[in-house]
């Protein structure tokens, strides 16, 4: 097992992507074991086979659809209406289109990638500094794999077992209070700095209604078939799909042929990334559990206290930390069959588990050096890797802070899962 973790270290120090790092870690110990070669491809197999990862692409289609189509435009700009008379409007209008936004596609890249181009453009264009309009976008990104629907939490389900939707629930409470966070944060750093934006000009609430309706309904179809049991996690990623779909063609008609290609490829590469990242990290959840590794942690976290909180706080430490060195997919499927167990058999809800887990490791997007927003925020903003770093750094605290919030009270999380289940028993 020392091998294949020196094998895994040594290749992600040397930039070997993720998933081929993880993989090529797991034959070295196949090899170095004995173990039965045939059982790696079964486990890649299996991993990969399963039903709750085909809502995966469909959720990054969406996106696609969305950030193409003319959906992410009309968002911002019902966005803005609703908190046009503010001071500092634009930015609670970036936080709240991406709340909104995160109920659509889960994705905290495509947020920036599309979304973020425009509320930079309009934050800018309105003498935001740089920083502050930066770091607020590619921050509020992060509210993507929170907010239902999430990709993050499609995988945490697949790997721990755990029912999808029940997830979905538990992430509502946790990403609305982080986006208020945000907000709260921006309205304090934009008076501090004394920024003087030229006001607004107010646009007719019931006009960006009008105009962004069809967007909006999108999360309403999506997250009302998914939570009143018409759908599963699925089934309501193809619906998001073939909804927007329809309203960039039919209702907007701002899809043309080669945009719905792009989207097509764009989606291809995207999910051919997370489920190689999936399918070649399931030999290592193999030998996780061939050599008891979960049980030895189990005890040694018992060895320094079988106190929930004790425990959490230990693993808020390692979620940080792993989210600053491995993308987020790949890191919960190395975490999960690591820390579920022990923390499930100290008494922990493992729907709070994954919830907490996909959002520590969620801060690590805007985190150096592998947050992959940071990247996307430089792509979109035109800005150096250090600028944008330093600019993410002023939102770190509200997220921080929410995560704090979970631990000290896990209710946060499970209260809309249980009051759901009860009104539905």
């Amino acid at each position: 097992m020392i091998a294949a973790a020196f094998t895994l270290a040594l290749a992600l120090v040397g930039g070997i992507p993720v998933a081929f790092a993880v993989g090529l870690a797991s034959l070295v110990f196949f090899w170095i074991s004995g173990a039965n070669f045939i059982v790696y491809p079964q486990q890649v197999i299996g991993q990969i086979s399963g039903l709750p990862l085909i809502a995966i692409p469909f959720f990054i289609l969406a996106g696609e659809l969305m950030n193409t189509g003319g959906i992410t435009s009309r968002i911002f700009g019902f966005a803005l209406a609703v908190v046009g008379r503010i001071p500092g409007a634009l930015g609670h209008a970036n936080v709240l289109a991406s709340m909104i936004f995160a109920g659509m596609s889960g994705s905290a890249v495509a947020d920036v990638a599309g979304l973020g181009r425009l509320e930079i453009k309009a934050m800018r264009e309105s003498h935001y500094p740089d920083d502050l309009s930066v770091g607020l976008t590619v921050s509020s990104a992060t509210l993507g794999p929170i907010i239902p629907p999430s990709i993050n939490m499609v995988i945490y389900g697949s790997i721990a077992g755990v029912p999808v939707g029940l997830l979905f629930m538990g992430g509502v409470l946790p990403g609305v209070l982080a986006g208020i966070a945000l907000m709260i944060t921006f309205a304090v750093l934009y008076r501090r700095r004394g920024v003087v934006a030229p006001v607004i000009v107010q646009v007719s609430l019931w006009r960006a209604f009008r105009s962004a309706f069809w967007a909006l309904m999108t999360p309403i179809v999506l997250l009302g078939a998914l939570f009143s049991g018409y759908a599963t996690p699925t089934e309501a990623a193809v619906l998001a799909s073939i909804y927007a779909a329809l309203v960039s063609v039919l209702v907007y008609r701002e899809i043309r042929p080669a945009q719905l290609l792009q989207a097509l490829t764009t989606t291809a590469v995207l999910s051919g990334s997370i489920l190689l990242i999936i399918g070649l990290s399931a030999p290592l959840g193999y030998i996780i559990a061939r050599q008891q590794i979960a049980a030895q942690l189990a005890e040694i976290l018992f060895a320094v206290s079988a106190e929930p909180f004790v425990l959490l706080a230990i693993v808020t430490l390692v979620l940080l930390v792993a989210g600053t060195f491995l993308e987020v997919s790949a890191a919960i499927i190395i975490l999960t069959p690591v820390l579920v167990p022990p923390l499930v058999a100290a008494g922990v809800d493992p729907v709070f588990l994954g919830v907490f887990i996909v959002y520590g490791l969620g801060i690590g997007l805007i985190t150096p050096p592998m947050g992959m927003c940071l990247f996307v925020g430089c792509q979109v903003s035109g800005l150096g890797f250090e600028q944008v770093v330093r600019a993410a750094a002023l939102f770190l605290v509200p997220l921080v802070a929410i995560l704090i919030l979970m631990m000290a009270w896990p209710g946060l999380v499970t209260l809309v899962p249980s009051l759901t289940y009860s009104a539905s028993s």
